[in-house]
């Protein structure tokens, strides 16, 4: 008799009746021996392995755990990346304002007429129209986009004449412009028509990244910064751009390494105007608050959304080249700055307010200790 496979009768699928007839039961040393028909040969069938519910509730439990601890690292892995390309933004947007004051001895105008193509801009020249450009632009040339920068009207305001033939300039989204932690940069201000209706067409580009404007609102009357403590809400102290005019190294006495050239944006969403790199009440930012405070900005267009906001709030004003903006960004404890040498810093949304406001004055004379930013 050849057995295959060994012995065990449940491991076999036959016929009760068969197996009865196949093998005889039987003992010996007192173990239970069960005894096949003698010349068959008896086939083995193979045991179907299988998790138990339980085990397979307990792997299902490991890899959620392992999800869990593995997501938040993932995250934060991309906001770094995130992070670094926000810099890097920031680094070429500086070397650009490095190459026009090299060009023009000044840093350009935060916004106002223009003398000459990408200059200063001391004076209105006559039958300028009062073109109102505001300073991303002036950069241009000195980012590789020369092309766009070539088809600007210097000589009209397109904030209020939006000619057809420049739309493609006002709302052209720069890549170096837009930081990747921001999801409200890629849409262009009224690109779905409704902030502007009777225009659909009229559009902004936005721009995550300001000039620093100083402290106090945007064409305030302007007070020496020896005034800091004791100007009223609606004084400003200028900062390294303004109206009609921009810093030069001179200027900036506090030292280059002291004073803040730009600083981030959240844009926010909907109908919001801030950060649009062509509308003179855009691509700014002011020293009155902490990074990230959640103070709420003030703004001649402010979304229903952003009203409501709880990173970047606003306030409807109806006062023109009024507005009020904090510097903010969608990186966890700060936000990306740049200072008046090129250097790019990330600065803590905790630096003491007084720090923070010293950084925003190219000639306060104040002293800020090594380390508190």
């Amino acid at each position: 008799m050849k057995l295959v496979g060994g012995f065990g009768m449940a491991k076999y699928r036959r016929p009760n009746r068969q197996l009865a007839q196949d093998f005889s039961w039987g003992e010996s040393n007192g173990r239970l021996r069960i005894v096949g028909q003698p010349g068959r040969t008896y086939r083995r069938f193979p045991v179907i392995q299988a998790f138990t519910l339980v085990e397979l509730l307990v792997v299902i439990a490991i890899i959620g755990i392992l999800i869990a601890l593995l997501l938040p690292a993932v995250q934060a892995a991309r906001e770094a990346a995130r992070r670094m390309q926000c810099s890097n933004n920031l680094k070429q947007i500086g070397l650009a304002f490095h190459n026009y004051h090299s060009a023009f001895n000044t840093f350009p105008l935060g916004y106002g007429p223009m003398v000459v193509p990408y200059g200063s801009g001391q004076a209105q020249p006559p039958g300028c129209g009062g073109g109102e450009w505001a300073w991303p632009l002036r950069l241009w040339p000195y980012m590789e986009q020369t092309a766009l920068a070539q088809n600007i009207p210097w000589h009209i305001n397109y904030a209020g004449h939006p000619h057809p033939d420049y739309r493609h300039i006002a709302s052209a989204q720069i890549a170096t412009f837009l930081c990747p932690s921001d999801p409200g940069t890629p849409r262009p201000w009224n690109d779905d028509g409704s902030c502007y209706s009777s225009d659909p067409n009229w559009k902004y580009g936005r721009m995550s990244y300001g000039g620093n404007f100083g402290i106090g609102p945007q064409e305030g009357p302007i007070v020496s910064a020896s005034n800091l403590t004791t100007r009223t809400p609606d004084q400003r102290i200028r900062g390294v751009l303004s109206y009609n005019w921009g810093a030069r190294f001179q200027d900036i006495t506090d030292g280059t390494s002291n004073t803040l050239l730009m600083s981030e944006l959240i844009v926010g969403v909907g109908c919001t105007i801030r950060g649009v790199h062509t509308y003179d009440e855009g691509p700014l930012y002011m020293h009155d608050y902490s990074p990230n405070d959640r103070t709420p900005d003030q703004l001649r267009w402010c979304s229903n959304q952003d009203k409501v906001s709880q990173r970047a709030p606003c306030i409807q004003i109806s006062k023109q080249n009024m507005v009020l903006h904090t510097s903010r960004s969608y990186h966890p404890g700060g936000v990306n700055t740049c200072l008046c040498d090129g250097s790019v810093r990330f600065i803590s949304e905790n630096i003491a307010l007084l720090t923070w406001q010293y950084l925003g004055t190219p000639d306060g004379g104040e002293v800020i200790p090594t380390g508190d930013f």
